[in-house]
Formats: C-alpha cells, structure tokens, sequence
C-alpha cells in the first residue's frame, strides 16, 4: 500500500516594517521567498510583520496596509486589495494581517510572474513603502501557478453540416460527420456536453454514438437522444453520458404542411452551429 502524504500549512509572507528608529543592529536576511498563488481558488495568505531585526512588529493599533500585484514588464496593476489586520495584541497574532486572493481575482489572468508590494496608508492619506527584505528591496516576485485545476480544450465548433438524402423518410438530413470523443480520458460515467445554436428551427437531432474505432461514413452509429423542436430560436444546452470512440449529430428539417424539399428554411429556420466537448 501506498501512503500519500499531504501538508495544510498556511501561506505566510515576511513583511519588513521597520517603525523603530532606535534599531541597533540588523540581521540581513539573504533573500525572501518568492509567493506561490494558485490559479483559479482561493489563496488566503498570511502576511507577518517584521523589522530589521526580525522581530515580529505591532500592527493592531496602526493604518491600512495595502497589498498591490503588477505586470513586471509594463507596470500595469493588475490587484490591489486591503489586508485584514489578525493583530489583535497578543503575541500569536502580533504584526499578523491576512490577504485573500479569490478564485474571481486570478481566473482570468496569464499563468506568469508578476511583482507585488505592500504599503502602509500613512495618516496624511499618503502612502509609504515595506520591504520585501532587509536590503530595501520594495516589491517581492509572485508567481502565478495553475497546479490545482484542470485546463479545459477548447470546444469543437461545427459550422457546415453535410447534407445527405434518406430514401426511408424521403427527406434531406445534415449530418456533423465523426467527432472523435476522446475516449481515454473518459470513465464510466463520462460527461459530454453539446450547445446547439438555432434560428427558428423546426425538426429532429440526433444525438448518436459509436463504439467502433472507424466507424466510416454513415454507418456503426446508435442513437443516445433524439430532441424535437417547433420554431426553437437561441441555444439549447445538452448533456448526456457514456464512453464513446466517437459521436455524431444529425438533424433533420421539418417539411412544410404544403411538401416540397425540406431544406427550404423559410419554414424549418436553421441550425447555425453545434460546440462539443467531451
């Protein structure tokens, strides 16, 4: 049997705030930690309060502390957000403040490094600087990682459907051909999920897969769901499950009450697009 062990510890940052003129020595600190945020979730960091000498500084009784997040290259800001002062005069918690990263502030931002500081809002309303180290280094290097959740593939957008004459129903049908459905990524209870875009459309899809590794032109194929609609205009979302080698989506205009050819889409309206993903 294998053991797998896994650490929960809290994501501190030391933070230089030197408020004591009467320092007398300094204890250099080589470097300081590079900060690892994870993409997409949310970090909660703790941020601890130090001095030059490395001892922990009082910060329940002090201004608002502001945490900033930039592009390195183009100085752009990217995050600013309040710290939450944990400071509440005890020596557990003396120069501790919390800063928390939501899963909305970095779900949109590129898996890079970026730069950060921390600032002290003074009582004139200006700002002054902390330090990332002891060599009056302002900003610290934060790197961004996608570690946690997975990538999703992009969709596979269907656009122009081949149409094919069915001698059984006397009508024209339109098929997407093959789509490979990746099926060793899939377990039993695999998900896929289909968003059929339709303007005014009257008629019948066809939802159909096929265990078979080469399943050919038209052939090999079962149906898993058959949808019915009547002027159905905007998107329909569908989801269904199983392992499949691939699937296909066929649909079949409506005929008007007077006959004639089926792919006259004055009556039946259109199916523009369909995205998958499996």
């Amino acid at each position: 049997m294998q053991n797998l062990p896994i650490y929960l510890y809290p994501n501190t940052l030391d933070v230089i705030l030197d408020m004591d003129a009467s320092t007398k020595g300094i204890n250099q600190v080589m470097y300081q930690r590079d900060l690892k945020v994870q993409k997409g979730i949310k970090n909660l960091i703790q941020v601890q309060f130090k001095n030059s000498d490395q001892k922990r500084v009082p910060i329940f009784n002090t201004q608002t502390f502001v945490f900033s997040m930039f592009d390195a290259i183009n100085q752009r800001l990217i995050i600013e957000k309040p710290l939450d002062v944990l400071d509440v005069g005890t020596i557990t918690t003396r120069g501790l403040a919390l800063l928390t990263l939501t899963e909305s502030d970095t779900l949109d931002l590129d898996r890079t490094s970026y730069q950060y500081s921390v600032k002290l809002l003074d009582t004139d309303g200006s700002y002054t600087p902390t330090y990332s180290n002891t060599y009056y280094n302002v900003s610290g290097t934060l790197h961004l990682q996608n570690d946690v959740m997975p990538v999703l593939k992009d969709s596979t957008s269907v656009v122009n459907f081949e149409s094919v004459w069915n001698d059984a129903t006397r009508l024209y049908e339109f098929s997407t051909g093959n789509i490979y459905a990746s099926p060793e990524f899939n377990g039993n209870g695999a998900l896929h999920t289909l968003a059929i875009y339709m303007s005014r459309f009257k008629g019948t899809v066809y939802i159909e897969g096929t265990l078979d590794n080469d399943p050919g032109a038209n052939n090999n194929y079962s149906i898993i769901n058959t949808l019915g609609y009547n002027s159905f205009t905007g998107i329909d979302y569908v989801n269904f499950n199983g392992v499949y080698s691939y699937v296909r989506f066929r649909y079949v205009p409506a005929q008007a009450p007077t006959g004639g050819d089926n792919r006259d889409t004055t009556y039946a309206g259109t199916v523009d697009k369909i995205l998958y993903r499996s």
